[in-house]
Protein backbone atom coordinates (compact mmCIF):
# COMPACT_ATOMS: atom_id res chain seq x y z
CA UNK A 1 0.00 0.00 0.00
CA UNK A 2 1.52 3.16 -1.30
CA UNK A 3 1.35 6.31 1.56
CA UNK A 4 0.96 9.81 0.88
CA UNK A 5 1.28 12.59 3.22
CA UNK A 6 -0.90 15.73 3.59
CA UNK A 7 0.93 18.79 5.42
CA UNK A 8 -1.35 21.53 5.42
CA UNK A 9 -4.72 23.11 7.52
CA UNK A 10 -7.66 21.56 9.15
CA UNK A 11 -11.37 23.00 7.82
CA UNK A 12 -14.15 21.93 9.89
CA UNK A 13 -16.11 22.20 6.98
CA UNK A 14 -14.11 19.39 4.91
CA UNK A 15 -13.99 21.73 1.92
CA UNK A 16 -10.35 22.49 2.00
CA UNK A 17 -7.32 21.63 3.53
CA UNK A 18 -6.28 17.67 4.85
CA UNK A 19 -9.81 16.69 5.25
CA UNK A 20 -10.11 16.93 1.16
CA UNK A 21 -6.58 15.47 0.50
CA UNK A 22 -6.80 12.44 3.08
CA UNK A 23 -10.46 11.91 0.81
CA UNK A 24 -9.27 12.64 -2.09
CA UNK A 25 -6.31 10.23 -1.62
CA UNK A 26 -8.63 7.51 -0.70
CA UNK A 27 -10.26 7.72 -3.45
CA UNK A 28 -7.22 6.98 -5.86
CA UNK A 29 -6.87 3.63 -3.20
CA UNK A 30 -3.73 5.47 -1.57
CA UNK A 31 -3.21 5.79 2.33
CA UNK A 32 -3.42 9.13 3.51
CA UNK A 33 -1.51 10.62 6.33
CA UNK A 34 -1.33 14.02 7.80
CA UNK A 35 0.24 16.89 9.67
CA UNK A 36 -1.52 19.90 10.60
CA UNK A 37 -0.21 23.33 10.09
CA UNK A 38 -3.53 25.37 11.28
CA UNK A 39 -7.28 24.92 12.66
CA UNK A 40 -9.83 26.78 10.75
CA UNK A 41 -12.37 28.58 12.65
CA UNK A 42 -15.68 30.85 12.74
CA UNK A 43 -15.39 33.64 14.89
CA UNK A 44 -18.03 34.98 17.31
CA UNK A 45 -19.24 37.55 14.00
CA UNK A 46 -19.20 34.28 12.12
CA UNK A 47 -15.84 35.04 10.14
CA UNK A 48 -13.22 32.28 9.14
CA UNK A 49 -10.12 32.43 10.60
CA UNK A 50 -6.80 30.50 11.74
CA UNK A 51 -4.49 29.36 14.18
CA UNK A 52 -1.46 28.31 13.75
CA UNK A 53 0.04 24.57 15.98
CA UNK A 54 2.55 26.11 17.65
CA UNK A 55 5.90 25.00 15.63
CA UNK A 56 7.19 22.47 17.83
CA UNK A 57 3.93 20.54 17.50
CA UNK A 58 4.12 20.71 14.15
CA UNK A 59 7.86 19.64 13.82
CA UNK A 60 6.78 16.75 16.27
CA UNK A 61 4.30 15.46 13.77
CA UNK A 62 6.84 15.12 10.94
CA UNK A 63 9.39 13.34 13.44
CA UNK A 64 6.43 10.95 14.55
CA UNK A 65 5.89 10.35 10.47
CA UNK A 66 9.92 9.49 9.65
CA UNK A 67 9.58 7.04 12.83
CA UNK A 68 6.92 5.45 12.22
CA UNK A 69 7.15 4.66 8.45
CA UNK A 70 8.25 5.63 4.94
CA UNK A 71 6.43 8.18 2.14
CA UNK A 72 5.86 7.87 -1.47
CA UNK A 73 4.54 11.40 -2.01
CA UNK A 74 4.10 14.15 -0.15
CA UNK A 75 1.34 17.09 -0.81
CA UNK A 76 2.06 20.32 0.70
CA UNK A 77 -0.75 22.49 1.78
CA UNK A 78 -1.18 25.89 4.27
CA UNK A 79 1.51 26.55 5.94
CA UNK A 80 0.72 29.67 7.74
CA UNK A 81 3.72 30.32 9.39
CA UNK A 82 7.54 31.21 8.49
CA UNK A 83 8.49 29.12 10.75
CA UNK A 84 6.11 26.21 9.16
CA UNK A 85 8.16 26.77 5.89
CA UNK A 86 11.38 26.53 7.43
CA UNK A 87 10.46 22.91 9.21
CA UNK A 88 8.81 21.33 5.75
CA UNK A 89 11.81 22.78 4.12
CA UNK A 90 14.08 20.74 6.50
CA UNK A 91 11.41 17.59 6.44
CA UNK A 92 11.74 17.51 2.20
CA UNK A 93 15.18 17.57 2.20
CA UNK A 94 15.71 14.25 2.39
CA UNK A 95 12.75 13.00 -0.15
CA UNK A 96 13.96 14.10 -3.15
CA UNK A 97 12.70 10.57 -4.61
CA UNK A 98 9.64 10.92 -4.47
CA UNK A 99 6.54 13.45 -5.68
CA UNK A 100 6.16 16.69 -3.24
CA UNK A 101 3.33 19.40 -4.42
CA UNK A 102 3.62 22.41 -3.39
CA UNK A 103 -0.30 24.04 -3.27
CA UNK A 104 0.87 27.67 -1.76
CA UNK A 105 -1.89 28.89 -0.44
CA UNK A 106 -1.65 32.03 0.50
CA UNK A 107 -4.57 32.69 3.36
CA UNK A 108 -3.04 36.03 5.15
CA UNK A 109 -4.68 37.45 7.93
CA UNK A 110 -4.81 41.19 8.27
CA UNK A 111 -1.83 42.37 9.18
CA UNK A 112 1.44 44.11 7.45
CA UNK A 113 2.16 43.35 4.29
CA UNK A 114 5.81 43.42 5.16
CA UNK A 115 5.01 40.10 6.83
CA UNK A 116 2.82 38.53 4.00
CA UNK A 117 6.07 39.27 1.26
CA UNK A 118 8.40 37.60 3.86
CA UNK A 119 6.08 34.86 3.96
CA UNK A 120 6.22 34.56 0.14
CA UNK A 121 9.83 35.33 -0.23
CA UNK A 122 10.29 32.28 1.82
CA UNK A 123 7.50 30.01 0.29
CA UNK A 124 9.62 30.64 -2.96
CA UNK A 125 13.63 30.67 -1.27
CA UNK A 126 13.02 27.93 0.34
CA UNK A 127 10.43 25.33 -1.12
CA UNK A 128 10.28 26.05 -4.80
CA UNK A 129 13.81 24.58 -5.57
CA UNK A 130 12.86 21.23 -3.51
CA UNK A 131 9.16 20.57 -4.72
CA UNK A 132 8.62 18.32 -8.13
CA UNK A 133 5.74 21.18 -8.89
CA UNK A 134 3.97 24.34 -7.73
CA UNK A 135 0.06 24.28 -8.21
CA UNK A 136 -0.92 28.30 -7.66
CA UNK A 137 -4.66 29.56 -8.10
CA UNK A 138 -4.78 32.60 -10.77
CA UNK A 139 -4.48 34.72 -7.34
CA UNK A 140 -1.59 33.38 -5.63
CA UNK A 141 -0.25 33.31 -8.84
CA UNK A 142 -0.28 36.85 -8.95
CA UNK A 143 1.41 37.61 -5.69
CA UNK A 144 3.57 35.11 -6.04
CA UNK A 145 5.29 36.60 -9.07
CA UNK A 146 4.37 40.16 -7.91
CA UNK A 147 2.23 41.20 -11.29
CA UNK A 148 -1.29 41.71 -11.71
CA UNK A 149 -4.16 39.12 -11.82
CA UNK A 150 -4.42 37.74 -15.30
CA UNK A 151 -7.77 37.70 -17.40
CA UNK A 152 -6.03 35.79 -20.91
CA UNK A 153 -4.18 32.84 -21.47
CA UNK A 154 -1.06 34.85 -22.78
CA UNK A 155 -0.74 36.47 -19.34
CA UNK A 156 -0.97 32.81 -17.73
CA UNK A 157 1.87 31.65 -19.53
CA UNK A 158 3.57 34.93 -18.59
CA UNK A 159 3.11 34.79 -15.13
CA UNK A 160 4.31 30.98 -15.20
CA UNK A 161 7.47 32.16 -17.01
CA UNK A 162 8.01 34.59 -13.74
CA UNK A 163 7.77 31.59 -11.24
CA UNK A 164 9.80 29.56 -13.21
CA UNK A 165 12.59 32.02 -12.92
CA UNK A 166 11.98 32.04 -9.59
CA UNK A 167 13.00 28.43 -8.98
CA UNK A 168 9.90 26.58 -9.71
CA UNK A 169 10.74 23.19 -11.87
CA UNK A 170 7.03 22.38 -13.23
CA UNK A 171 3.86 24.73 -12.37
CA UNK A 172 0.28 24.41 -13.01
CA UNK A 173 -1.77 27.81 -12.83
CA UNK A 174 -5.53 26.90 -12.15
CA UNK A 175 -7.41 29.32 -13.62
CA UNK A 176 -10.87 27.83 -11.93
CA UNK A 177 -13.58 29.94 -12.63
CA UNK A 178 -11.98 33.45 -12.38
CA UNK A 179 -11.23 33.51 -15.67
CA UNK A 180 -13.92 34.50 -18.68
CA UNK A 181 -15.85 32.63 -20.94
CA UNK A 182 -17.51 28.77 -20.39
CA UNK A 183 -14.53 26.86 -19.59
CA UNK A 184 -12.59 26.83 -16.73
CA UNK A 185 -8.82 26.93 -18.11
CA UNK A 186 -5.76 25.68 -16.16
CA UNK A 187 -1.63 26.06 -17.54
CA UNK A 188 0.82 23.34 -16.98
CA UNK A 189 4.11 25.01 -17.67
CA UNK A 190 8.09 23.70 -17.22
CA UNK A 191 10.76 25.51 -19.41
CA UNK A 192 10.57 23.31 -22.17
CA UNK A 193 6.92 22.52 -22.39
CA UNK A 194 3.85 24.02 -21.94
CA UNK A 195 -0.08 22.53 -21.80
CA UNK A 196 -3.36 23.33 -21.49
CA UNK A 197 -6.33 21.67 -19.68
CA UNK A 198 -10.37 23.07 -20.47
CA UNK A 199 -13.28 21.88 -19.05
CA UNK A 200 -16.62 23.19 -19.30
CA UNK A 201 -17.42 25.49 -16.43
CA UNK A 202 -20.07 23.96 -13.67
CA UNK A 203 -22.64 25.86 -12.46
CA UNK A 204 -23.11 25.15 -8.72
CA UNK A 205 -21.66 27.05 -5.22
CA UNK A 206 -20.27 23.61 -3.95
CA UNK A 207 -16.55 24.36 -5.07
CA UNK A 208 -15.10 25.01 -1.52
CA UNK A 209 -12.31 22.90 -1.54
CA UNK A 210 -11.59 22.11 -5.54
CA UNK A 211 -7.93 23.36 -5.82
CA UNK A 212 -6.94 21.20 -3.07
CA UNK A 213 -8.79 18.67 -4.81
CA UNK A 214 -7.19 19.46 -7.83
CA UNK A 215 -3.56 19.54 -6.40
CA UNK A 216 -4.15 16.10 -3.90
CA UNK A 217 -5.63 14.27 -7.13
CA UNK A 218 -2.13 15.60 -8.89
CA UNK A 219 0.12 14.02 -6.29
CA UNK A 220 -1.87 10.94 -6.27
CA UNK A 221 -1.60 10.42 -9.91
CA UNK A 222 1.77 10.77 -9.84
CA UNK A 223 2.34 8.85 -6.76
CA UNK A 224 0.44 5.47 -9.08
CA UNK A 225 3.21 6.72 -11.76
CA UNK A 226 1.00 8.87 -14.34
CA UNK A 227 2.96 10.86 -16.12
CA UNK A 228 3.00 14.79 -15.32
CA UNK A 229 0.53 15.50 -18.48
CA UNK A 230 -1.49 12.58 -17.50
CA UNK A 231 -2.15 13.36 -13.71
CA UNK A 232 -2.94 16.97 -14.59
CA UNK A 233 -5.76 15.96 -17.22
CA UNK A 234 -7.31 12.95 -15.16
CA UNK A 235 -6.99 15.08 -11.67
CA UNK A 236 -9.01 17.97 -13.60
CA UNK A 237 -11.96 15.82 -14.36
CA UNK A 238 -12.00 13.92 -11.33
CA UNK A 239 -12.22 17.58 -9.48
CA UNK A 240 -14.88 18.88 -12.56
CA UNK A 241 -16.80 15.65 -10.67
CA UNK A 242 -15.83 16.21 -7.59
CA UNK A 243 -17.97 19.93 -7.59
CA UNK A 244 -20.32 18.29 -9.57
CA UNK A 245 -21.15 15.73 -6.61
CA UNK A 246 -20.67 18.60 -4.22
CA UNK A 247 -22.40 19.07 -0.83
CA UNK A 248 -23.75 22.28 0.45
CA UNK A 249 -23.23 23.78 3.42
CA UNK A 250 -26.18 26.36 3.63
CA UNK A 251 -27.78 28.08 0.54
CA UNK A 252 -24.99 29.85 -0.85
CA UNK A 253 -22.01 27.69 -0.28
CA UNK A 254 -20.89 23.80 -0.29
CA UNK A 255 -17.99 21.55 -0.30
CA UNK A 256 -16.64 19.31 -3.09
CA UNK A 257 -17.26 15.99 -2.06
CA UNK A 258 -16.49 12.68 -5.01
CA UNK A 259 -18.97 10.88 -3.61
CA UNK A 260 -16.53 7.59 -2.85
CA UNK A 261 -15.69 7.06 -6.43
CA UNK A 262 -12.87 4.86 -7.08
CA UNK A 263 -9.72 5.27 -9.11
CA UNK A 264 -10.71 3.35 -12.48
CA UNK A 265 -14.62 4.19 -11.85
CA UNK A 266 -16.93 5.66 -13.86
CA UNK A 267 -16.30 10.06 -13.67
CA UNK A 268 -19.11 11.63 -15.10
CA UNK A 269 -17.93 14.48 -17.44
CA UNK A 270 -19.22 17.94 -17.76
Amino acid sequence: MKRILTIGGSDPFAGGGIQTDLKTFEDFGLFGLSALTSIGVLDTNGRFILESIPSELFERQLASIDQMTTLDGIKIGLLNSSEAIMVVRDFIKAKQNIPIILDPVLAFKETESVINQLYISQLIEELFPLVTMITPNLAEAALLSGQALPSSLIEMIHLAKELTASGAKKIVIKGGTRMAGEQAVDLLYSVDHHEVFSQKKVDTPTVNGAGCAFSSAITANLVLGSDVSKAVAESKQFVAHCISNGVLMNDHTGSVWSGGIQKGGTINEN
